[in-house]
């Protein structure tokens, strides 16, 4: 059985070089190893042994007992965390613990021994912080958000920056299924940070990261000017505070929602400069979504074999139980692409897994696009008969509930199924009940055009298998991207 390589080595590899004021450059130069090397290591990206992590340190002039005294410190304040209700208890033994590594230090390193409890002493109140804000938001998420509001108002314990972390989290987590609660906690969090105590910087930190998420949820909201405005006030905020944070708040997620953002408004090369940095920054918290992320970008720049490599790069690191709605979502646009890209056989043996995590979920929503997905890959597979019973379905839920882009998108899968066959006359009475999409007033105006000269083509039974395929694939591309215009090319069919 191969040898655990503890992530601690990395954060240790960080700390002591930082700590020398090394740069990855210069001891990739002294080591003769690429700092990229070096940044996966301290982002737990790669594994780093303890010989290898001897080797490294042997560079910056540190003795072997320096990464023994680390590793102490390391230890004994994440016992510290590990059982809140027994915290005096814990926190005696790492101070116990502490004293020992002092002396096994010497005087000469004092300093850099009280540096690193500080920094772990942070890490530990950071875990507890958390662990609290989660029974406060288990509280909070049970009232209308009206008494949510008043309880912070009035309570000095729901002010705190970790419930403005999870109530921020929250936002994020509501915003696929229901963007007016996302919008309602992101407001709830920026009024969180408001009221939170601390000195004024610190302040500002908090409620810029807040006010980013708000910027998040008024995008998923269709308010891009409003999230706009909030992303700007925001950032100025995050780097206002930026001195008073010590590391508790993620900085890679902010840059992850700028970059969704960029994305929004068609500034592809600005979002992926922004995702790569959050590459550099993340702590290997996030990124698997960063990695979705990446993926949807580069779907706006029409790279869908990039895309799918992201994806399936995501879908082996994202945990399926603790994160149900990302998986999903990884796996449904995954699987979308292959499809989009003539690779619906490798789509196929994934359906499988794909569904089990949106019963899992319990979505009817869900189920329902697990559907749609199964007509698809049919179709991809030239199962049209399966294929259309599939979408047919899905057709009918979606006129039900008036959800009108996504009817849109399953009408142009059928189009293309019932046009391989020749089967115009039904295509035309497909079109005539997307009448009620245009009075709907859901869709942007671009990908209104794309459907219209689907209508009317269908209307005069000219439309063609090679033009539904194109507005098809337009109307993927253009639900996240309002920009996009649509051109045709040769539709042959």
């Amino acid at each position: 059985m191969p040898r655990t390589i503890p992530p601690e080595f990395g954060i240790i590899l960080q700390f002591l070089r930082e700590g020398q004021g090394v740069s990855q450059a210069k001891l990739g130069e002294l080591a003769h190893v690429s700092p990229n090397l070096l940044n996966d290591y301290e982002h737990h990206r790669k594994p780093l042994s303890r010989d290898r992590l001897d080797y490294l340190v042997s560079f910056l002039g540190i003795p072997r007992e320096r990464i023994d005294a680390t590793l102490a410190c390391l230890e004994a304040n994440r016992a510290s965390s590990r059982a809140p209700r027994e915290a005096t208890a814990y926190l005696s033994a790492a101070h116990r613990r502490i004293e020992a590594v002092v002396q096994q230090a010497g005087g000469a390193a004092m300093d850099f021994t009280r540096s690193l409890l500080l920094l772990l002493t942070l890490e530990g109140e950071g875990l507890q912080a958390r662990e609290r804000a989660e029974v406060l938001w288990r509280r909070l998420r049970k009232h209308l958000p009206e008494e949510r509001l008043l309880l912070v108002e009035d309570s000095r314990k729901f002010r705190s920056w970790a419930l403005c972390e999870r109530v921020a989290a929250a936002s994020i987590e509501a915003a696929g299924d229901d963007p007016k609660e996302a919008l309602q906690l992101a407001e709830l969090a920026v009024r969180i940070a408001e009221l939170c105590p601390g000195p004024e910087p610190w302040r500002w930190r908090l409620e810029g990261y807040a006010r980013i998420h708000l910027a998040n949820s008024r995008k998923v909201s269709g308010n891009m000017p409003g999230a706009r405005e909030a992303m700007t006030r925001g950032k100025k905020l995050w780097q206002a505070g930026a001195p008073a944070d010590p590391g508790l708040l993620n900085e890679a997620l902010v840059l992850q929602i700028e970059a969704n953002l960029l994305r929004a408004s068609r500034r592809f090369d600005d979002a992926m400069k922004l995702i790569e940095e959050a590459f550099r920054v993340d702590r290997s918290e996030i990124r698997p979504s960063l990695l979705y992320t990446k993926a949807r970008i580069l779907e706006g720049l029409d790279d869908l074999q990039g895309s799918a490599a992201a994806l399936n790069e995501a879908a082996s690191l994202v945990d399926a139980k603790r994160e149900p709605r990302l998986a999903l979502g990884i796996r449904f646009h995954l699987l979308v692409n292959l499809c989009l890209d003539d690779r619906a056989g490798e789509a196929q043996p994934r359906l499988r897994e794909v569904r089990l995590i949106a019963e899992r979920r319990g979505q009817q929503l869900d189920l329902t696009r697990v559907l749609w997905l199964e007509g698809v890959v049919a179709a991809g597979l030239g199962q049209n008969a399966e294929a259309e019973a599939n979408l047919e379905q899905v057709r009918r839920e979606l006129e039900t509930h008036r959800i009108a882009y996504d009817c849109a998108l399953v009408t142009m899968e059928l189009a293309v199924v019932l046009l391989a066959e020749n089967r115009t006359e039904e295509v035309r009475s497909l079109a005539a009940d997307l009448v009620w999409i245009f009075r709907a007033q859901q869709m942007n105006e671009n990908a209104l055009a794309a459907l219209r000269l689907f209508v009317e083509a269908a209307r005069r039974e000219t439309a063609t298998v090679g033009l539904a395929r194109q507005i098809r694939r337009f109307l993927y591309r253009a639900q996240d991207d309002p920009g996009l215009e649509f051109e045709e090319a040769g539709a042959g069919g």
